[in-house]
């Protein structure tokens, strides 16, 4: 019996610190886009940076169509430790095959996203001046069933992103993402359209950043507060051992 409280009194010390350390020391905070566009190879020199759509599409014979986000994550400390960090972009409607012959539904195709390695213009971005990326620390995501629409279900593709964003803090260079299929000039018209900052009611619909972090010195203060119950708990249980029995 005296074995069992222990251990519960033991759960509870513990479990108390590291629940306060999660919800006073784990910040997350919430990105959205400085700028967004997307353009269509077929049509080179449009620009669509006041769209309320965001289109990714792979089909043959100059029809691919790719999309730019960027964001601004100056907020967070360099002196932070970065835990993970999400893009996420809200769905809103996919091609199926039913639509026709020549469409394919998307589901399932891997979408990636690549760090831009030059500036660019939310308003002057198209096909032929879009700066180019690299693959290093780049992400991709298979996109998930289902069509959004603009009253629901609230679907949303996630890229984990949360190197890239370490990159962006130690001094890489931000000059955002693009966002491609990763088989373009596909035989049948794959498309999806995500919401975008622009034109959309509220930030229910806006692509976003999640980035987790916490800071070094919460950290090593949590460690010593652990050191100092296990100090205190090993001198309690010591103490309990050579109490004379009754």
């Amino acid at each position: 019996m005296r074995t069992l409280t222990v251990i519960l009194l033991v759960a509870v010390i513990y479990g108390g610190t590291l629940g306060v350390f999660w919800a006073a020391a784990i910040h997350t905070v919430t990105l959205y886009p400085v700028a967004q566009s997307y353009s269509w190879e077929i049509v080179p020199l449009a620009n669509n940076g006041g769209s309320d759509n965001f289109e990714i599409t792979s089909w043959h014979d100059g029809h691919n169509m790719r999309g730019w986000l960027a964001f601004n994550v100056s907020s967070i400390s360099q002196r932070a430790w970065i835990i993970s960090a999400t893009l996420r972009l809200r769905l809103w409607v996919k091609t199926t095959s039913a639509d026709g012959p020549q469409l394919g539904d998307p589901t399932g195709r891997l979408y990636g996203v690549y760090a831009l390695t030059g500036p660019w213009r939310n308003w002057g971005i198209n096909w032929v001046n879009q700066p180019n990326w690299t693959t290093y620390h780049s992400a991709t995501s298979p996109v998930p069933p289902g069509q959004g629409g603009w009253y629901g279900p609230f679907i949303w593709m996630d890229w984990d992103l949360t190197d890239m964003v370490k990159d962006w803090q130690s001094g890489v260079p931000n000059y955002g993402v693009v966002v491609k299929d990763t088989q373009e000039n596909a035989s049948l018209l794959y498309s999806t359209q995500f919401f975008t900052i622009h034109q959309t009611p509220n930030q229910t619909y806006y692509p976003r950043l999640l980035v987790t972090y916490l800071y070094p010195e919460e950290v090593y203060g949590t460690v010593t507060v652990v050191i100092v119950e296990t100090a205190l708990i090993s001198l309690l249980l010591i103490r309990a051992r050579r109490a004379p029995k009754r």
